[in-house]
């Protein structure tokens, strides 16, 4: 796929692999710059000029276990090392007892670019930034990885002979393997070594600013992809006109074309300047039908047995909400007591409710219009919790009140916990029967769905599947998004598919005689028969399976963030608009003016060319692809030209 990657650590240390193509840059290492405002305590720096050097260990954000026996170990190893030591406290809580020997410092949070020049060795969790600082500085560096890169960075240290001779993981540490990493790197070969890293990284210039040249570097900004806007250059072009699609437009451009009333919105569409078609389908067919229909199955079993963990957590979630709103109000439980016992009182007539007061309420500001949900007021319900006629709180937090009556002499405990809870059984069944429909629906896409998966891994199992014999002609497939590219995709199936298999059965045997001789012509003949097999199939399968997914593609576009960015684009293009001064806004719209006209130029000519029947349509279209790829349409200054070259051929041979 050749996708443009920029890795930012020291090739000195780790240096490009050979098998990497021109895609991949290395950076090198990233730093900040936190010296320059740091002011050490001043037990800090009567310590450091109170002795010899000391050697720095520190495990960053690492926790352990044990902090205290940890640190006793750490201590135990600095004696036998025979070293002064500036030990971090960090996140572990390391050194908590206080009871560090007089050679010990124990420090605080100290930026690592400030201390590292004032050590002799440093010793730590191996992370990446500490890690580069170190090896900068060109301190002699033991690393003791406890998870993720660290073990990485450990082992390329060690290969740098830049200190310990390998790294230490944590569960295999001890005293007497620290001490004796300690002593390996204050080895004179470690320090030297260190100090040619140091070199090198200094060489290699400023980690940040060579990502950013790289980034910019593998940015398309001239050829057929080229991400510049036709007519304003120095602009990145978001929209695409559809009628020329070799036009591309800025937000600028298109919002100046707009409100002149060249153009409508609706002209044009979002450009993507780059695709990466990163699945190409299955390998062969028959693994790849296999795992189609289990991936149907699943997402039937998926949908259908969901359910039940669905209600289970929703279950659980109503609990847990109860819980905090009984939890929330002390009174609950003398609330129940009396509401049992109203129900065991003769029944009688319930009295008309009757509301409290807004300013009771809390109301005065209007905030009656969060209650859109809960039982209505004129149903004597409240939306809030406590007792009755006390203020409650909604969802949102909104202080509310409740309509206070005579509570129903029929009403039980349980009406009551549902009521005041704002969760009736009504509504927790209304909630179950949609976590069921939404497995319904999930096992009837993915029934749904299923033809179209089977017949696609079939296709593209049989596409895929010469290249497991080395033939390089397997066609590189189209990216489909919609119908449009799902019938280009069925139709380029159905033409190459039976083209290249049969033509393959002479032209592959050419090809290996011309590479490997006999042998290879012997190899061409197997591959030209089973690409003609293959390829054939592919072509039999590939129409249906990818105009299905070109329909499916087509009925899903609503979920994708199309119009989102489309109403974003717009408004970038009205405040990159609001941003120039008149002066600038009259230079760019006469810029847009005069290379719009070009365009039309250019729209009159293919009219013309279409017209004028298939030798010179052909012959346009012909020309029009050779400069293309010269080039000529990257600007519409450029395709003046072009459109000039084109008008100037048409002359001399007579075409109309």
């Amino acid at each position: 796929m050749k996708v443009p990657y920029t890795y930012m650590w020291s090739p000195g240390l780790v240096p490009k692999p050979p098998d990497w193509g021109p895609e991949i840059d290395i950076a090198g290492f990233v730093f900040l710059d936190l010296a320059s405002s740091f002011k050490p305590p001043d037990a800090l720096s009567q310590f450091l000029e109170a002795g010899e050097t000391p050697v720095y260990i520190g495990f960053g954000s690492i926790v352990v276990d044990d902090p205290d026996k940890f640190t006793s170990m750490i201590f135990e190893a600095i004696e036998k090392a025979g070293v002064r030591a500036l030990v971090s406290k960090g996140w572990g809580g390391l050194g908590s007892e206080g009871n560090a020997p007089d050679n010990v410092y124990m420090l605080e949070n100290t930026p690592h670019d400030w201390l590292f020049p004032r050590v002799s060795a440093v010793v730590h969790h191996g992370g990446a930034g500490t890690t580069a600082i170190g090896l900068k500085c060109g301190k002699p560096t033991m690393i003791v990885p406890f998870f993720g890169d660290q073990p990485f960075w450990g082992a390329m240290v060690a290969k740098a002979g830049a200190g310990a001779k390998e790294p230490i993981p944590y569960k295999h540490l001890n005293a007497d393997r620290l001490a004796e990493g300690i002593q390996q790197c204050l080895s004179p070969e470690a320090k030297a070594n260190a100090e040619k890293l140091a070199r090198d990284i200094e060489r290699e210039g400023d980690g940040a600013k060579n990502a950013v040249d790289s980034f910019h570097r593998h940015l398309p900004l001239q050829g057929k992809n080229s991400m510049r806007c036709s007519i304003i250059q120095d602009r990145v072009a978001v929209w695409e006109f559809k009628q020329a699609n070799l036009l591309q437009l800025s937000a600028l451009a298109a919002q100046i074309l707009v409100e002149n009333k060249q153009l409508k919105w609706q002209e044009l569409r979002l450009v993507r300047h780059k695709e990466w078609n990163d699945f190409e389908g299955p390998g062969e067919p028959l693994t790849g039908s296999g795992a189609a229909l289990l991936r149907s199955a699943g997402g039937v079993v998926k949908g259908v047995g969901g359910t039940p963990v669905r209600w289970a957590k929703r279950l659980k979630k109503r609990e847990k909400k109860q819980e905090q709103r009984q939890g929330s109000n002390p009174s609950r439980t003398g609330e129940k007591s009396s509401t049992a016992k109203s129900s065991r009182r003769p029944s009688r007539k319930p009295s008309q409710p009757t509301s409290l007061p807004p300013e009771q309420h809390g109301w005065e500001h209007g905030v009656e219009k969060h209650l859109s949900d809960g039982p209505s007021l004129e149903q004597g319900g409240f939306t809030g919790k406590g007792k009755s006629g006390s203020l409650g709180r909604n969802e949102n937090g909104v202080p509310v009140g409740r309509t206070v009556g005579t509570p129903d002499a029929g009403a039980g405990e349980s009406d009551a916990d549902s009521t005041s809870t704002g969760m009736s059984d009504d509504n927790l069944a209304q909630d179950m029967a949609v976590d069921a429909g939404v497995g319904l629906a999930k096992s009837g896409e993915a029934l749904a769905k299923a033809p179209m998966d089977l017949s696609l891994a079939i296709a593209q199992g049989f596409h895929n599947a010469p290249r497991l014999y080395g033939d390089t002609t397997v066609r590189t497939p189209v990216r489909i998004t919609g119908i449009q590219s799902g019938l280009r995709a069925a139709g380029e199936e159905l033409v190459f598919g039976v083209y290249d298999g049969v033509t393959g059965l002479w032209l592959q045997p050419y090809r290996g005689a011309r590479e490997n001789g006999a042998l290879g012509l012997v190899q061409g003949v197997g591959k030209g028969f089973g690409g003609f097999v293959l390829k054939d199939l592919a072509a039999i399968f590939g129409p249906i399976a990818y105009t299905m997914k070109g329909i499916h593609k087509e009925m899903v576009k609503g979920k994708q963030p199309t119009q989102f960015v489309r109403r974003a684009r717009i408004a970038q293009g009205v405040l990159e608009m609001k941003e120039l001064d008149e002066a600038a806004k009259r230079r760019e719209a006469d810029k847009v003016e005069t290379a719009w006209q070009v365009v039309r130029d250019i729209l009159q000519e293919q009219t013309s060319v279409k017209t004028a029947g298939f030798k010179a349509n052909f012959r346009f279209r012909q020309q029009q692809r050779r400069l293309v790829k010269e080039g000529k349409f990257e600007s519409v200054g450029n395709a003046a030209v072009a459109l000039e070259e084109w008008r100037r051929e048409k002359r001399l041979k007579g075409l109309r």
